[in-house]
């Protein structure tokens, strides 16, 4: 399974207890699918930044869940057909390598070749040859 964001504008004029009762039907859905639902976050009425189906305000609700690619598919079109969604997003969601893990990475590949290379060796020994002597 992968990590997914869905994100929703859904309509302005829907009283709190219809977003309640949109939200756990997605949630559920995604169940239904075999899915996850690892966190929801509603942001509340939001200006757009035009208007969308005569539409200048929205309600924003977004979803983080675990779902196969199979299913992902299934849970966009059901999304697609609910009227009360002016527009919806679905992204993958990808794993970022953190500075820790590249730190990681780079200790194993030093450890992997802890010989100095061959042209760092002449490096080191055309520094020490160049001794600078003070000027008479």
């Amino acid at each position: 399974m992968n990590q997914y964001e869905l994100g929703m504008v859904l309509r302005s004029t829907l009283t709190e207890e219809e977003v309640n009762q949109l939200v756990e039907g997605v949630k559920s859905r995604i169940a239904e699918l075999g899915g996850e639902c690892t966190g929801t976050h509603l942001w509340g009425k939001r200006r757009l930044a035009h208007p969308i189906k005569k539409q200048t305000e929205g309600i924003y609700v977004f979803f983080n869940f675990l779902l196969s690619p199979q299913s992902v598919k299934e849970l966009a079109r059901t999304v697609q057909f609910i009227d009360s969604v002016l527009r919806h997003i679905l992204v993958k969601d990808v794993k970022k390598t953190t500075v820790k893990e590249k730190k990681t990475v780079e200790d194993l590949i030093t450890e992997t070749n802890p010989e100095p290379q061959l042209e760092e060796l002449e490096l080191s020994h055309s520094e020490t040859d160049d001794v600078q002597t003070p000027s008479e």
